[in-house]
């Protein structure tokens, strides 16, 4: 959730024009918090960009954009992708960046602030991320290729642990905050998600689960190191038909095949989907084990065919 000056700032307009636009349109309808401030979602971030791209680009009155924002059926999204082609900007030398010329730039600027033990900045980077791309391509071309790169700045030593510590935990916090805001609207468990015993790099996990209840899957995130035994018992007590195992480092590997087995030894096993760096290395000695696409958006999709076919 976001604040008004931070919904302004991502959407690219000013906070007057986002209280005018939510007083005299309608286009968004924010929270409350107990002491009066608005917040955000990603939602009203996306209708205020699309109405925007409306408004400027296509000259289109405030009241008519206002209209077509709120009618049933309209291709937000594609709007939203719209601005943000329209809005590349002009490098140097007269020819316009790239898309992944920018997430190059963001993901060297985030490995900078890292040396540097550089909070506010890494926050910035991550920010104007999450500002310019939906979440999941943002994680797909900044978030995760920048905790790669400090990952590799850190074993080859030119990173301290201490560095990487702070890189990791800011994006968390990040992270955190996000899936905090978009609780399951049903209310209903579709998959759990978490790592393997002795697995610490959840972060990918985290942001599986939160594209899932983006897409409006239940999910139970039981976070880094689950024992053997208590995905036993989250199955056996939820009765969850799908589980999500992140597989990153290649202690992962083994402790996730005895997690596979586990599952697979009880009475009604779920359906077990593996993912990150190293799903593909884990034996899958149980049937039906699924390995998870790389790409956030390719994932959700499997994801949500599976917890349809287990219902």
């Amino acid at each position: 959730m976001y604040t008004i000056k931070q919904a302004a700032a991502r959407s690219g307009l000013s906070v007057p024009t986002v209280r005018v636009w939510e007083r005299r349109y309608g286009v968004v309808h924010p929270e409350r918090t107990p002491t009066g401030y608005r917040l955000y979602d990603d939602d009203a971030i996306a209708r205020l960009i699309a109405m925007r791209h409306l408004v400027e680009v296509q000259g289109i009155r405030p009241s008519q954009a206002a209209d077509q924002i709120l009618a049933a059926g309209t291709d937000i999204s594609g709007l939203v992708d719209a601005a943000r082609a329209a809005s590349e900007r002009v490098a140097p030398d007269g020819a316009p960046s790239t898309a992944a010329d920018r997430a190059g730039e963001a993901v060297e600027a985030f490995v900078a602030a890292a040396r540097a033990l550089d909070v506010a900045t890494m926050e910035r980077v991550l920010d104007e991320a999450f500002a310019a791309e939906r979440f999941e391509s943002a994680v797909d071309h900044v978030v995760f290729p920048a905790l790669r790169a400090v990952g590799d700045a850190w074993s080859d030593g030119s990173i301290d642990v201490a560095m990487e510590h702070a890189a990791s935990e800011t994006v968390r916090r990040r992270l955190a905050r996000f899936y905090d805001a978009v609780a399951s609207a049903t209310g209903t468990l579709d998959l759990i998600v978490g790592m393997p015993p002795g697995g610490h790099h959840e972060i990918g996990a985290l942001a599986f689960a939160i594209a899932a209840r983006r897409r409006g899957l239940g999910v139970l995130y039981l976070g880094a190191d689950v024992p053997l035994e208590s995905w036993r018992v989250a199955v056996e007590a939820t009765g969850a038909r799908l589980t999500v195992i992140g597989v990153v480092g290649t202690a992962d590997i083994a402790a996730a095949e005895r997690v596979v087995a586990t599952l697979a030894s009880l009475a009604r096993p779920p359906i077990v989907a593996l993912g990150g760096r190293r799903a593909g290395e884990v034996r899958r000695t149980a049937d039906g084990t699924v390995v998870l696409p790389d790409r956030m958006d390719e994932t959700i999709a499997v994801l949500q065919g599976l917890a349809a076919s287990a219902a």
